[in-house]
């Protein structure tokens, strides 16, 4: 798996990002430059990132998709959805297309269930109307989508809302990833990490209204020793049980309190920057 940041330019301010600062006036890398990153990275699938993609533009945007299927690659389109929204539809269209193509999906950033809290994550004002009717538009043109609620100390709490929005608003989305927020960037240090025994019944209980309501989900971030009777759902069990090797690997470490755990060979350990922050589990 590869992931490529096309450029930092954005139509958010997520407290929750990794790129905490936009390159400015220099605007996205050409075609060149981006196609030969990937075709440097190692094989499988092509996460295409931000920044916001979708601000590159249909033509450039399917441009590099096609490139991705020659390479024999896949991709993963990360966005937020609020350009899909302000798109043509045949700008949509081509673009969700060339994705198909090459054996792609969306995976749309979707934070909350409700404006207020919306903006008060991305900062972005009529950003949550924007995603949902991207959502809505780009499903309705035919793409997969999956759905990435990163979890902070301002959603945690609103977890079963937003699997109860999902499921009333959100129909024909593939899956939805619950994914813990990472201690890096604008989200450095402690203010937005909540503790994982915090975030626990609240994450219990969404998974069981979407389990309810027939929407396929997976977590990430978390421990499945915090996920109750949702273990199996750890992504990480997977790529461990397999031998996959990546991020998670580098990004996290056992600790004294995961001796003895019964997912100990299939847990790679909280996240390091969790720790830093909390000490321990």
């Amino acid at each position: 798996m590869a992931l490529i940041h096309l450029f930092r330019k954005c139509n958010q301010r997520c407290v929750f990002c990794s790129y905490p600062a936009e390159r400015g006036a220099d605007g996205p890398a050409s075609l060149k430059t981006w196609l030969k990153e990937i075709a440097a990275m190692p094989p499988g699938l092509v996460q295409l990132s931000g920044g916001e993609p979708l601000l590159a533009g249909a033509d450039n945007l399917c441009l590099l998709l096609a490139a991705v299927k020659k390479l024999g690659r896949s991709a993963e389109l990360q966005t937020n959805a609020l350009a899909a929204a302000e798109m043509t539809e045949e700008e949509r269209g081509r673009i969700v297309r060339a994705l198909k193509v090459a054996g792609g999906y969306f995976n749309v950033n979707f934070p909350a269930s409700n404006p207020a809290l919306d903006y008060k994550i991305t900062r972005a004002r009529g950003g949550f109307k924007k995603r949902l009717n991207g959502v809505k538009r780009l499903v309705k043109a035919g793409a997969t989508v999956r759905l990435t609620h990163v979890i902070s100390s301002l959603n945690y709490r609103d977890l079963p809302a937003f699997a109860a929005f999902a499921a009333k608003n959100l129909k024909g989305i593939a899956w939805l990833q619950f994914s813990y927020i990472k201690g890096v960037g604008r989200a450095d240090g402690a203010k937005y990490l909540p503790e994982y025994k915090a975030v626990q019944p609240f994450l219990e209980k969404a998974l069981f209204i979407c389990r309810e309501n027939k929407i396929h989900c997976e977590v990430d971030h978390i421990p499945p020793c915090f996920l109750g009777e949702f273990c199996r759902l750890n992504v990480d069990m997977v790529k461990m049980r397999d031998g996959v090797k990546g991020p998670h690997l580098e990004e996290k470490k056992r600790v004294p309190a995961c001796r003895g755990c019964r997912f100990i060979k299939l847990c790679p350990g909280p996240r390091k920057d969790y720790i830093a922050v909390h000490k321990s589990l």
